[in-house]
């Protein structure tokens, strides 16, 4: 068998033996393999130590990060198995990558550039704890607790959470809830919004808490994001099939989603590969959004607008409050925030605050939803101020596609 660093190529038929290596971490890379039987462990060096990372089998890809990034090997490759191989030309596997589907190849890309960091940080985290072990031994070597122990720990912690979130995402266990929203003066069906949902296959469903804040730290939410618009259509354009039109879908937007160039291009196109109306679309973004960039937000916002999408404020008087961006942004909707709604009736003054805003978006020809409501009495309140629509448990939590599609039958033969 050729060693990692001689010019003979691995030849098919070729049996790697235990303790054989087939490439080293540091050297180019101009293939990747997929095992065809045997077993492979993947080590890369922590502070001049080998770490196992990874477990190989049967069917497993290996060595195709260098030729995403076009970067050294980030691991070393033994058998640990009699191990035959399928090789993948470097010209093959680019081929492939051109031809797969764009916002995979993104996510690729993001998680590529986020590990080569978090590993750099890691390497040199667990550089300064070695070195300040050493010195600190010397004088306490039975009372030592070192904090870039728990700085090592927490940046394990983290590589772990984003390599799960990485493959959830790949082995599709994200799905998407949809919480009906209701027009109510006649408590008819107008619309709903999409909620991103991870179903764990252990831990069961995950709260949107857990990850969506890691996923736009990481930049995962770009992608992530991409993927909920083109499901929210596709689930709009079935359930059209089926002779139920909904008014809108509603769809969270992140900050991190506005940074990519082509955010609005993408958009248009996945309109078009859907064959969706893009009116049917309602984007919702937070006051913190329009506040932290308020130029780039602008110039987004008027081209979403121009494809003839809606925008919506969420949870309106939590963040800055400034009512000057009611006029400054091509806004549409104002999603009064719960802890409005559900205290307004035990408090004169969130009563009054939902009043007057209510006063305030029709004076200025915006669209009103209340957020959070939980009981008959709060709906009442909320008809006799002029809220154009509601949206909370009194009516139906988020739902699965199947679910909300039976509540949507039921509410609309009853």
């Amino acid at each position: 068998m050729a060693s990692p660093d001689s010019n003979k190529p691995y030849q098919p038929g070729e049996v790697y033996q235990p303790g054989e290596v087939i490439f080293q971490e540091g050297e180019p890379g101009d293939c990747a393999y997929i095992i065809e039987e045997g077993e492979v462990n993947l080590f890369m060096l922590v502070a001049g130590q080998s770490k196992l990372i990874a477990k190989l089998k049967a069917g497993h890809l290996l060595g195709e990060m260098c030729l995403i990034d076009h970067q050294l090997r980030s691991a070393t490759a033994i058998a640990v198995a009699p191990t035959r191989l399928i090789v993948i030309p470097g010209q093959r596997f680019q081929e492939k990558i051109a031809s797969c589907d764009q916002f995979i190849m993104l996510l690729v890309k993001v998680l590529l550039d986020r590990y080569r960091e978090m590993r750099a940080r890691l390497e040199n985290i667990s550089r300064i704890v070695d070195e300040d072990r050493l010195n600190q031994t010397l004088y306490a070597p039975n009372h030592y607790v070192s904090f870039q122990d728990e700085s090592l720990a927490l940046t394990t912690r983290q590589l772990e959470a984003e390599n799960a979130l990485r493959e959830a995402f790949t082995q599709r266990q994200f799905e998407l809830f949809y919480q009906p929203i209701l027009a109510l003066q006649d408590n008819a069906l107008a619309g709903c919004e999409a909620l991103i949902r991870w179903r764990h296959p252990v831990r069961g469903l995950v709260p949107p808490i857990e990850f969506i804040g890691l996923a736009e730290e990481t930049g995962l939410i770009v992608p992530m994001g991409q993927w909920i618009i083109e499901q929210a259509c596709a689930v709009w354009r079935q359930l059209e099939a089926e002779g139920i039109v909904l008014d809108f879908i509603g769809i969270n937007l992140s900050s991190k989603q506005f940074e990519p160039l082509d955010f609005v291009d993408q958009t248009q196109a996945l309109f078009i590969q859907q064959m969706m109306a893009p009116r049917h679309i309602k984007f919702e973004i937070t006051e913190s959004i329009l506040m932290a960039n308020p130029m780039q937000t602008v110039t987004i916002l008027n081209d979403l607008k121009q494809l003839g999408c809606h925008i919506a404020i969420d949870d309106f008087g939590t963040g800055y409050s400034s009512f000057s961006y009611l006029h400054r942004f091509p806004i549409d909707t104002l999603k009064i925030d719960k802890s409005f709604v559900s205290t307004m009736l035990s408090n004169p003054k969130s009563f009054q605050i939902v009043k007057t805003l209510c006063l305030l978006a029709r004076s200025i020809g915006l669209v009103v939803v209340a957020e959070g409501i939980e009981s008959e009495e709060e709906h009442h309140a909320l008809v006799e101020m002029g809220v154009d629509y509601g949206q909370g448990y009194y009516y139906a939590k988020p739902l699965p596609y199947e679910a909300f599609r039976q509540f949507i039958i039921a509410q609309q033969a009853g």
